[in-house]
């Protein structure tokens, strides 16, 4: 059996995507309304995956921009550009008279058709103002699919860093010209900084102010994880796994999405059913494999900041600011305050609905409150 197929550290495809009917049903009904949307969720919980998934069900043309290295408006403009030039092409039926007619409506871009190893690509000339041709290269997609009456779907990741630029404002703004006008094209924006996410697309005074409707990616629940793996079991080793195995599963991962699969992975290569005590020192292993990940993103933070994180890798809070917790961290509590603002801006803890303040990572989670102290012992 092929572990990684079905527990795919990347994108999953095929059978290796399980359930999020809610959320695929409301993004294929959203992109059936042409309405743009926003997925909201931590790194690695499956917003590529969802978008390829939701494409693929609906036959439409897709293609992903992945903006994590922007560094200017000439950045993006030029990321726009290559995947409109290829997209171009799934929206053309075939024949000759189709590309001329995409060369009428590129043409202020003095374009130019070429083949390359990735298949044909359109060649456009562009100007000294990135956020005049954003917004003409988005209009121009829009007119090419809707002159061929055809309709695709634009997956712009990590999204958040254009609000990091110099001119990230304008270039939000040339973004929202062309795409409130969009009549072919669905547009999902996404990214691994939620908070950043909300201002963009939340805030009153921000160019994207109610552009799209926001869709939060949950961790799933134990009843869909339980037969799927339940299933899979069955045709690694022909038998079920034990309730107590798959909850010690669960009990490691906390049911993100990234690690059940890691952990299934190499679960899934065993010749045997896994036994709890199997599940444990896989897990163990996995995570002090991951020192150096982890010490990189915990030594970024401030000594206060380290206070806090390892102080709710050994038990989650409700109240930061109670003199319980921050007493033997000998912090103030308005210190205590900034501080988990701070983490949960990065991601790092979160807030889940009994109230308490968590890990977000269940690996950084066990390693600051396992593994570290074995290491010390």
């Amino acid at each position: 059996m092929n572990s990684i197929k079905y527990f795919p550290e990347g994108v999953a495809l095929g059978n290796a995507f399980i359930n999020r009917e809610n959320e695929r049903k409301y993004l294929i009904n959203r992109i059936k309304s042409n309405k743009h949307s926003v997925l909201i969720a931590p790194r690695r919980y499956g917003k590529t995956s969802l978008v390829m998934k939701v494409a693929s069900e609906m036959d439409m043309a897709y293609c992903s921009i992945d903006l994590l290295a922007a560094y200017s408006e000439e950045y993006v403009r030029d990321q726009l550009a290559n995947k409109v030039s290829r997209l171009v092409f799934e929206l053309l039926p075939r024949l000759n008279k189709a590309k001329e007619k995409l060369i009428t409506i590129f043409k202020k871009m003095k374009p130019e058709i070429s083949i390359s190893a990735f298949g044909q690509k359109l060649s456009l000339s562009l100007s000294n103002s990135p956020l005049q041709d954003i917004t003409e290269l988005l209009l121009n997609l829009d007119a090419t699919a809707t002159y061929f009456k055809k309709r695709a779907v634009i997956f712009i990741d990590e999204f958040q860093q254009i609000s990091q630029l110099k001119n990230g404002h304008s270039i939000e703004a040339a973004i929202r010209h062309a795409v409130e006008r969009s009549e072919n094209i669905a547009y999902v924006f996404s990214g691994s900084n939620r908070q950043l996410l909300k201002q963009m697309f939340g805030d009153q005074g921000r160019p994207l102010y109610r552009l799209c409707q926001t869709i939060n990616i949950e961790r799933m629940a134990k009843d869909v994880y339980i037969p799927h793996l339940q299933h899979l079991a069955k045709v690694r080793w022909k038998k079920l796994l034990s309730l107590e195995a798959i909850e010690q599963i669960f009990k490691h991962t906390e049911r993100h999405p990234f690690y059940m699969n890691v952990l299934c992975q190499i679960l899934w290569e065993e010749r045997d059913v896994p036994s709890i005590e199997k599940i444990d020192t896989v897990w163990h292993t996995y995570v002090k494999a991951q020192k150096h990940l982890i010490s990189h993103d915990i030594t970024e933070l401030s000594l206060n900041q380290r206070r806090i994180i390892t102080a709710l890798a050994r038990l989650p809070v409700k109240e930061i600011q109670s003199i319980e917790f921050i007493a033997p961290l000998k912090i103030s509590a308005s210190s205590a305050q900034q501080s988990l603002e701070v983490l949960i801006s990065k991601d790092l803890v979160y807030r889940r609905e009994d109230g308490f303040y968590y890990i977000l990572d269940p690996a950084m989670k066990y390693y600051l409150d396992v593994v570290l102290w074995e290491d010390i012992g």
